[in-house]
């Protein structure tokens, strides 16, 4: 990583950032060698040292069949803010993203209900909608939950801003701000890095 300051490894953090994001853009191995990028909304939660990214799809179609192929995923959330006519401390513009790999398991409610309600109640709640319960509907919905599986290792994030705490991830509106022309000063966070920490 070119801007090593950029980098952004809390694990509070990065999850604060996907907090903020509504799409994952995935990309699949397709025959010919050119990846197959979707974009699909997403759900997410952190376990055993893992994070784990849910999604929901039909039946049928050409990812279903790329995937039943070869389950590797690439995964990339981002968020960008431009305010070109209003410089911030430096700044025309700032961004989030957070990539990952992994490998997505298609998921059928009748072969693993549990699994399938837990995604399916994640998205629910990842898209700040009330979940209505599966005892509340009279059929259960014709569909796939994707669960993607990625070691932490396999995660990475970046932040145009310096973030420090969780409140630092939401995007700041710089025409409410004084004019400040002052770099932001991240010593300390260029020390951490070179740290190892």
């Amino acid at each position: 990583m070119i801007h090593f300051e950029r980098e952004v490894t809390e694990i509070e953090l990065i999850c604060a950032m996907l907090d903020e994001m509504q799409i994952v853009n995935i990309a699949i191995n397709d025959e010919d060698g050119i990846p197959y990028v979707l974009p699909l909304s997403f759900s997410y939660e952190v376990k055993d040292n893992q994070l784990l990214v849910y999604t929901h799809f039909m039946k049928h179609g050409k990812k279903i069949d790329l995937l039943k192929k070869d389950p590797r995923v690439g995964l990339s959330f981002s968020l960008f803010n431009d305010f070109p006519d209003r410089k911030y401390k430096g700044h025309y513009h700032d961004y989030r993203s957070v990539m990952a790999k992994g490998t997505m398991e298609i998921v059928d409610y009748k072969d693993n209900p549990e699994v399938w309600e837990r995604g399916y109640n994640l998205l629910y709640t990842c898209n700040h909608r009330e979940i209505k319960p599966l005892s509340e509907r009279t059929t259960i919905p014709v569909m796939y939950i994707g669960v993607i599986t990625c070691d932490l290792k396999n995660v990475t994030a970046k932040s145009e801003f310096p973030l420090r705490t969780v409140e630092d991830v939401p995007f700041i509106n710089v025409y409410e701000k004084e004019i400040d022309e002052v770099p932001f000063d991240i010593s300390d966070i260029i020390a951490k890095r070179k740290a190892g920490q």
